[in-house]
């Protein structure tokens, strides 16, 4: 065999042997990393579904975690575990302590605009002419009962709502309330206005009476 073959054929063991080197070492790193890839998959063998809340599948750590942040089946109502977390149970709310109401010894004027509500205006001053009282006691217990009694027989008008002076929530019991004392506390002047304009004297009634206790009188001032 001449030298030039001779080389070559060296050459070419080198060759061979530097690739038989080359796949080891890949070997030895997906060997490496294959325990990892089997856990994952058995990991991988059950879904979601199998459990009831994400603290369960926390703790089973047996589903897929897509973006690899430790927490499994985010998609799960709470409770919520974190990655090592035990706790089942979801943080208490946070509770706002009910502000006091305040009784006033003096009659509240309540306001509402005359040109939003001119036929609650009206009604009212018709109402006060019948004979109903001007100053009224805040009474919001059976309020709901005393207006289905009193509504029951009067029938309802397209568009229009079934206005009551007083209100359901200022009248019953109450030394100021003429008319108002039981049995006939349900009682009340009924007209039909607008219900737009029904609803929105409503809405007001009630969010300017909010922070006054039952026992408070009042009165409807208009401006």
């Amino acid at each position: 065999m001449t030298n030039a073959a001779t080389r070559r054929t060296v050459l070419a063991h080198i060759v061979l042997a530097l690739a038989m080197v080359a796949l080891a070492g890949c070997g030895e790193q997906r060997a490496a990393t294959d325990p990892g890839d089997r856990e994952r998959s058995l990991r991988a063998s059950a879904s979601c579904s199998a459990h009831a809340d994400q603290a369960a599948a926390q703790r089973a750590a047996d589903t897929r975690d897509p973006d690899r942040d430790g927490r499994y089946c985010e998609s799960l109502p709470c409770p919520c575990a974190g990655p090592g977390s035990g706790s089942t149970t979801p943080p208490e709310p946070a509770q706002s302590k009910p502000r006091p109401c305040i009784r006033p010894r003096d009659v509240q004027p309540i306001g509402f605009s005359a040109t939003k509500f001119p036929r609650i205006r009206a009604h009212m001053l018709a109402a006060i002419r019948r004979g109903w009282p001007a100053v009224l006691v805040l009474n919001r217990s059976g309020a709901d009962e005393r207006r289905r009694q009193l509504l029951q027989r009067i029938p309802t008008r397209p568009g229009h709502d079934r206005d009551e002076y007083p209100p359901a929530v200022g009248r019953g019991r109450g030394t100021s309330l003429m008319r108002g004392e039981q049995p006939r506390g349900w009682k009340a002047d009924v007209t039909y206005v607008p219900s737009g304009e029904n609803r929105g004297h409503g809405s007001v009634l009630g969010i300017k009476l909010r922070r006054f206790c039952d026992g408070t009188r009042f009165r409807y001032v208009f401006y």
